[in-house]
């Protein structure tokens, strides 16, 4: 199987040690070479969209600046290849629509459905009744890719699409994927730190599911360590979890036991099992990737919060 990348920065070059442990998959790239990662890979590398369709990729994994999204997945879409879209599926609902016609082949990679913490608290939904979520994640953004200047990267720059509450989006597709889309959103968006940038580095917000509980979001740029932890809340008492495991404290006790270790192994297995999914899709199989809609309601979302103009 001929699987194409588009865009080989940090997130393309970590599909691409995916896919090579994935046997009979043959790994080729479209790029610019306008990065800061621009040595010349182990694989076929293109520099034009018609170079790359004569390869005949049998699907696309689309991992440029989010702006470009849209635009590098269409003519892909439009020769019948599958394609598999970095978050968010692109900066705008606007621009995101023209994709609206190819909806079937489409999925967006929202990689924290295939980590065990998805997994737990799906289940956990079915057992017990969540009344409130919070989720919070936190990250210095020049540490984010340190071989770059942070103020030349997508994350950093309105037209390329960044900021805080797209780039960390991931926290509103598991609201999504274990809820649906929620009845009620209320927020704001913010730029408060020395950070040069554009576009917001703090994003705190909340919603109400349909279900009844409350979730609460807080993102930013910040934190020196990075922070990617929650805690939830049932009727038998508090869930927390960080990327390493998930601790339960029962109303009556103080100390928590921990309940689940992750293996270290996780955080590398969740992008390999994520691309293992997309080579189902492409054959015709199923996929817990974000579709084309549930991604389309992530960026509601996000635009609910923050109006770009």
């Amino acid at each position: 199987m001929k699987i194409l990348i588009a865009g080989l920065g940090s997130i393309g070059k970590r599909h691409l040690d995916s896919l090579l442990k994935i046997p009979g998959v043959e790994a080729a790239a479209l790029r610019t070479n306008k990065g800061t990662l621009k040595d010349k890979s182990s694989i076929q590398e293109f520099y034009t969209i018609e170079d790359a369709i004569e390869y005949k990729p049998d699907g696309v994994l689309i991992a440029n600046p989010t702006s470009l999204h849209v635009q590098t997945a269409l003519p892909f879409l439009q020769k019948g290849i599958k394609v598999l879209i970095e978050k968010p599926i692109d900066d705008s609902i606007s621009e995101s629509l023209k994709l609206k016609d190819y909806a079937d082949d489409i999925l967006v990679a929202y990689c924290m459905r295939f980590y065990p913490i998805n997994t737990f608290f799906k289940e956990l939904i079915k057992k017990e009744n969540i009344f409130k979520i919070s989720f919070k994640r936190s990250y210095y953004l020049p540490k984010f890719h340190p071989y770059a200047d942070y103020r030349t990267e997508y994350a950093a720059q309105k037209k390329l699409g960044g900021g805080v509450i797209r780039t960390f989006s991931h926290e509103i597709d598991m609201m999504v994927n274990w809820f649906g889309k929620p009845v009620s959103i209320a927020g704001v968006t913010d730029k408060i730190s020395h950070l040069e940038m554009d576009c917001d580095d703090f994003a705190y917000f909340t919603a109400k599911t349909s279900t009844g509980a409350r979730i609460n979001f807080e993102l930013d740029f910040f934190s020196p360590v990075n922070i990617n932890c929650g805690e939830a809340f049932t009727e038998k008492g508090k869930y927390a979890w960080t990327m390493k495991s998930v601790e339960y404290t029962p109303y009556e006790k103080l100390e928590p036991t921990q309940i689940i270790h992750f293996d270290e192994n996780a955080f590398n297995d969740m992008y390999v099992n994520q691309l293992k999914d997309f080579i189902g899709f492409i054959n015709g199989g199923k996929s817990e990737n974000a579709t084309f809609n549930s991604a389309m309601k992530v960026l509601e979302i996000i635009e609910k919060i923050d109006v770009r103009k």
